[in-house]
């Protein structure tokens, strides 16, 4: 790490200094530096030589020596892009600039822009943007050495400049590498088995589905108002709550501050109580992605609510005797109410996780064997959850499963949507379509199975949901696939 200049330190001594330490870690540079240095020359169009000498500046060079050790690190991540400003190293990677609720405004710097520069990226320290340029290893276990590199090391590279780390790693998987997979004729393993392929895809775009939700929950985060006209960090102690309780002026800033939090609060809760709007044919997927994100939001206004600030505020209205004490410990109870409950839904769905994936990874024979744990799985859930049990919620948890289904039986029936029905081998298409016929009578035949056992439990809650709603769009598919069939036979007969 470069040093900063000391003020009994010239500046000339500070740059003759640089200069050594640049030149004494340019010494230990071999070929597996320079591979790499090659690669991200080439990528961002500049000379190896500016690349070395950036990242020979960067404060986190040690990292690439931790990335060829054995049982190193399992990636290396350089940016292109500004240097942070001195006061702003350690800004924290976000879908929003980096900005401490604790810290006081300041108005936009004039500075110009400095140019960009390569850095070897700290993602717990340092705020990204820019072009992304990483290096993943196949495995930890051995020493990335000059004759294995090549083949040891993968690259992989996006750009952020308009929008967070997340979103433009999930945009370039769902935009570029899952269409491509898609439309590939690669071998796939030893059978080439096609749903060896759909199940990869599956995964990629969970995770793909995974990294917006994280964006998301990340942008969702409400951030308490700081007090403009008083600075709640230097409350340190009771005798200062004391003081500035018995100061109309300070006192009136901090119920201006409360005023604020409260209104904050009731815009939270507002709009958690609003209609959830969403498409019509997502998934199990997205019911544990939506409460997950609300989990999020409340989770981290109730950090803020426990921090030293806000208690302060707190300890200085009550000796004030404020009436707005009231109304705060309304909408704190309410806020937590809100967490516990996104909480034990969170707990829960991921209880079930196991049960849909396969919703999505199978093809609709196989997903038959896993159609009795499903709905068994729902069943504990509307018996036992202390928030997720409404009528309502359960209902739309059951059409979410059922659109996985008709979505994997789309899947299933058009190989991966890469062949009509048309140009595929008639008894083979009948055969899948009746595939898709049997598993939406097991999936309704063990609904029925399980509601009659439960009227025969005085101590479980029934199954008292809309089939209509949970299996009309199902039925409709069926109608539609028994349709191409009737179409099929009367072309054979014709024949």
């Amino acid at each position: 790490m470069f040093s900063r200049p000391r003020p009994n330190v010239s500046v000339a001594e500070y740059a003759q200094r640089l200069r050594d330490e640049r030149e004494q870690k340019r010494s230990g540079l071999d070929e597996r530096h320079r591979y790499l240095f090659d690669i991200i020359a080439t990528r961002i169009d500049k000379d190896r030589s500016a690349v070395e000498d950036n990242v020979l500046e960067s404060v986190n060079f040690n990292f690439m020596n931790k990335f060829f050790n054995a049982d190193g690190c399992q990636y290396l991540i350089f940016f292109y892009q500004e240097p942070e400003s001195e006061n702003n190293q350690a800004g924290i990677d976000n879908a929003r600039p980096a900005y401490s609720p604790y810290s006081s405004r300041s108005g936009a710097s004039s500075a110009k822009p400095a140019k960009p520069k390569v850095i070897i990226a700290d993602l717990n320290e340092q705020r990204l943007r820019g072009i992304c340029l990483c290096f993943i290893r196949n495995s930890k276990k051995s020493i990335i050495t000059e004759q294995n590199i090549a083949n040891e090391v993968l690259f992989y590279t996006f750009e952020c400049y308009t929008e967070s780390l997340l979103q433009a790693l999930s945009r370039s998987i769902s935009d570029i590498y899952v269409p491509y997979l898609q439309k590939s004729n690669i071998n796939w393993g030893i059978n080439n088995d096609p749903m060896v392929k759909v199940n990869f895809l599956s995964h990629l775009n969970n995770f793909a589905d995974t990294l917006n939700s994280a964006h998301e929950s990340i942008n969702e985060k409400i951030l308490l108002s700081d007090c403009e006209k008083f600075d709640l960090t230097q409350i340190k102690n009771t005798s200062d709550c004391i003081a500035i309780a018995s100061n109309n002026e300070y006192l009136g800033y901090i119920e201006e501050t409360m005023k604020k939090w409260i209104q904050q609060m009731k815009e939270v809760l507002a709009e958690s109580e609003q209609i959830r709007r969403e498409a019509d044919d997502i998934g199990p997927r997205a019911e544990l992605n939506y409460w997950k994100r609300r989990m999020t939001k409340f989770n981290f206004l109730l950090d803020q609510i426990k921090t030293q600030k806000v208690k302060a505020v707190l300890t200085i209205l009550q000796t004030a005797r404020s009436k707005l004490i009231q109304q705060w410990r309304i909408l704190d109870g309410k806020i937590t109410d809100a967490a516990n409950e996104a909480k034990d839904n969170v707990r829960y769905l991921y209880t079930l996780e196991k049960f849909y994936e396969p919703l999505y990874n199978s093809d609709p024979v196989a997903m038959l064997e896993y159609i009795p744990g499903l709905i068994n799985a729902v069943r504990m859930i509307h018996s036992i959850s202390q928030y997720y049990n409404t009528s309502e919620r359960m209902t739309s948890l059951f059409i979410k499963i059922t659109n996985q289904m008709i979505a994997s039986s789309k899947i299933y029936i058009t190989n991966n949507y890469t062949q009509t029905i048309w140009s595929q081998n008639q008894a083979h298409v009948i055969s899948k379509i009746r595939d898709c016929i049997k598993l939406n009578e097991e999936y309704q035949r063990y609904y029925q199975i399980t509601k009659t056992k439960l009227t025969l439990s005085s101590t479980e809650r029934q199954f008292d949901f809309s089939e209509m709603y949970i299996f009309g769009k199902f039925d409709s598919f069926i109608r539609r696939c028994e349709k191409i069939i009737d179409v099929y036979s009367i072309y054979l007969d014709i024949q």
